[in-house]
């Protein structure tokens, strides 16, 4: 009895201290660019970022500056490890971009991740990608540290890129606003 309360308070406690696997940064910009030129500037870049803004935008408030949305990046590796054809699939996110007078926070978050269904077998899907080291089991099969590391360190290149492109955009001056 003793030996299963103990496990149960690890689980427990790892599940508590686990961080979700997230991106976020205030970016200054020059103080005089307003709000509502931040506003056209983030949501021409999802539009450009994007294949369907439709879908990817969820909200869209000019009054209160806030853009939000959904994201996915393909999860693919050259790395072999014990069921890598079912692990290789989509990973999902959340984007909330906010913005004010001079400065706009972006975050990226809740990151899902789900695998293939290859060869007539079924997908191992890790689900809530979090800082944790230690793999959780998935929904298939046992818990695998290489995959779920190299999980979230293809996503990390990935979304640093994406970030990248979204620092880029918010320094251009948005074209409606262009003299032309």
């Amino acid at each position: 009895m003793k030996k299963l309360t103990s496990v149960f308070i690890l689980l427990f406690s790892t599940m508590l201290f686990s961080q979700d696997f997230q991106f976020e940064e205030v970016v200054k910009v020059d103080s005089t660019v307003t709000k509502d030129e931040l506003f056209n500037r983030a949501r021409t870049w999802f539009g450009k970022t994007y294949n369907n803004e439709k879908f990817v935008i969820a909200t869209e408030d000019r009054q209160n500056g806030e853009l939000s949305g959904n994201g996915s990046m393909n999860y693919k590796t050259g790395k072999l490890y014990f069921g890598v054809g079912a692990v290789m699939g989509d990973v999902d996110y959340k984007i909330n971009i906010f913005v004010k007078d001079g400065r706009y926070k972006y975050l990226f978050h809740s990151f899902r991740h789900e695998g293939t269904n290859v060869g007539g077998g079924t997908a191992i899907s890790y689900g809530l990608l979090t800082d944790s080291s230690e793999a959780p089991k998935p929904s298939r099969g046992g818990a695998n540290n290489k995959a779920w590391n190299d999980i979230k360190d293809q996503s990390t290149l990935n979304i640093k890129k994406t970030i990248e492109s979204l620092k880029e955009a918010m320094n251009n001056k948005y074209e409606g606003s262009k003299d032309w």
